[in-house]
């Protein structure tokens, strides 16, 4: 079923929009367009089916057009957002950097027809929340961006790949990382030798997985916080997408583990877009090598390789750590739209912008930041 409407707005702009249910069809026209464009990961056609295949949520693609000419297209799914109903990128948490695909930087999706049209398309809905957005990607210009309502409260940080990784290593002490790093390496031979592996097969995938799941999991319970891989519809959609990944032409997710002694120490999992590589995901083993950095000597790897695809940046993603500020030159602050629907939902959005607020209040301080810490690990 196809809902449309144009709003007396969209019509001065000449533009018309449409919220369709995310069908086979549907999702076959997403593919055709997104693919070739500028999208983030959670906009990856792949990414958007495999989702809605493992949480069972509904999807709906919204497509802004220009006469028979499509211009952008919004892949959003049906959620529930502190009890609300609502509209969101698929990925919920794991979400980050979105950017929807677009015909150009001209196109700017109108927020009062964009209002309209999901009131219309989808009455029920309350809330509309579109976190984390990217304002510029690949050089173009989100279709979104005139419409967001704050900054997000974490921000992201990436490296400068310009000059290669020569050029990264003689901006980042690279003497001293080069150093660590063979002083590294001769531990890990010790260790029983290392490699840095991408698993090729079905089962391959599953056993770094799992590996990565328990790795995580442990951490995160150490440090007092949730671990949003628990959910096992999370960990399905992740198998899910790397397993189905490897049969993309642009193989755009991939899972990266360093193997000491037959066992993985470190384990990343990667989003390959044009412009960049981003690290959607990270977990090292609290053992007998964790003092060794595993994570750091596998985050080297990752670098020198987006550096020998001659990429321009690699984006550790959401989080500011000290191992990733060793790297990073930049500071990528994201944009949020989230728009109440219904006047329960304007109460709840006023709690939000609270309680985002005051999470960049305390990230911005280090002592808050680090006392938040201290106090989450006491839970």
């Amino acid at each position: 079923m196809v809902d449309a409407l144009e709003t007396a707005d969209g019509a001065r702009a000449g533009l018309a929009i449409t919220v369709e249910a995310a069908g086979l069809q549907a999702l076959r026209r997403y593919r055709d367009f997104a693919g070739p464009r500028a999208k983030g990961a959670a906009q990856h056609p792949l990414w958007f089916e495999k989702w809605l295949e493992t949480t069972g949520e509904r999807g709906w693609i919204v497509w802004v057009a220009d006469g028979t000419n499509t211009l952008a297209a919004l892949p959003l799914v049906e959620t529930r957002i502190s009890g609300l109903p609502a509209l969101a990128f698929a990925g919920g948490a794991h979400a980050n950097g979105n950017f929807c695909p677009a015909t150009h930087s001209g196109t700017a999706v109108c927020m009062a027809a964009l209002k309209a049209a999901i009131r219309q398309s989808l009455p029920h809905v309350a809330l509309l929340s579109l976190e984390r957005q990217h304002r510029t990607l690949d050089g173009q210009t989100n279709v979104l961006a005139a419409m967001a309502t704050r900054t997000s409260p974490n921000i992201a940080l990436a490296a400068s790949l310009d000059g290669g990784f020569a050029g990264l290593l003689s901006r980042t002490n690279g003497k001293k990382k080069s150093k660590k790093r063979r002083a590294q390496w001769r531990r890990f031979e010790d260790a029983g030798g290392s490699a840095v592996v991408k698993p090729a097969t079905t089962a391959e995938i599953d056993a770094i997985l799992d590996a990565f799941f328990r790795l995580k999991a442990a951490r995160l319970e150490k440090a007092g916080i949730a671990d949003a891989f628990g959910d096992p519809q999370i960990r399905e959609f992740w198998r899910a997408i790397l397993d189905a990944s490897r049969e993309e032409a642009d193989t755009p997710f991939s899972v990266e583990a360093l193997v000491v002694g037959g066992k993985p120490r470190a384990i990343t999992g990667s989003t390959h877009l044009r412009d960049r590589t981003v690290c959607e995901f990270g977990a090292i083993e609290d053992g007998d090598l964790a003092s060794i950095s595993p994570g750091e000597y596998l985050a080297y790897s990752n670098l020198e390789e987006a550096c020998a695809k001659g990429l321009p940046l690699y984006d550790f993603s959401v989080g500011d750590e000290a191992y990733k500020r060793s790297w990073c030159d930049i500071e990528i602050s994201h944009f949020d739209v989230v728009v109440p629907l219904t006047p329960a939902a304007r109460l709840a959005v006023l709690g939000f912008d609270v309680i985002a607020g005051a999470k960049k209040r305390i990230k911005a301080s280090p002592k808050l930041w680090a006392f938040a810490k201290a106090v989450r690990r006491l839970r």
